[in-house]
């Protein structure tokens, strides 16, 4: 039973960071499920909500960016439009997408220079136990 329970937080662990740049609803639930995971201190706390907050301002044009693009895309298959067309938009979707990476990469890598060494070697486990499902993160 215990081995399910730290299992089960691993995984949300491992989801953690991505979605607490992602959006309102996610970034509550993330950012409490971590400082009660890693014992943030409420400096920390209030750090890492600065910076998931940050991550998601930037991200707002992006994500109306991208969804502009997508439909492009949709539009052209349904349109039959050239191979050239169609990989002009798929690459104009993957340049949005690469920007997103990098904003949520960047709030990550803020975040885990906040932790103490004890609280990275926790984080590091964690993240560890979910490489086989999904591959390093």
């Amino acid at each position: 039973m215990m081995n399910r329970r730290l299992i089960t937080a691993a995984m949300m662990l491992m989801a953690a960071l991505p979605v607490v740049a992602q959006g309102p609803r996610g970034r509550g639930n993330s950012l409490d499920f971590l400082t009660g995971y890693l014992t943030l201190t409420d400096t920390q706390k209030t750090q890492a909500k600065a910076i998931f907050d940050a991550a998601e301002t930037a991200s707002e044009t992006a994500r109306g960016t991208l969804t502009s693009a997508r439909t492009a895309l949709a539009t052209a298959v349904k349109a039959n439009a050239s191979d050239a067309e169609l990989d002009r938009l798929a690459a104009a979707i993957g340049v949005v997408e690469g920007q997103l990476a990098g904003i949520r990469a960047k709030a990550s890598a803020k975040f885990y220079a906040l932790l103490t060494a004890e609280q990275k070697t926790k984080y590091d486990a964690m993240q560890g136990q979910g490489e086989g499902r999904r591959g390093p993160r």
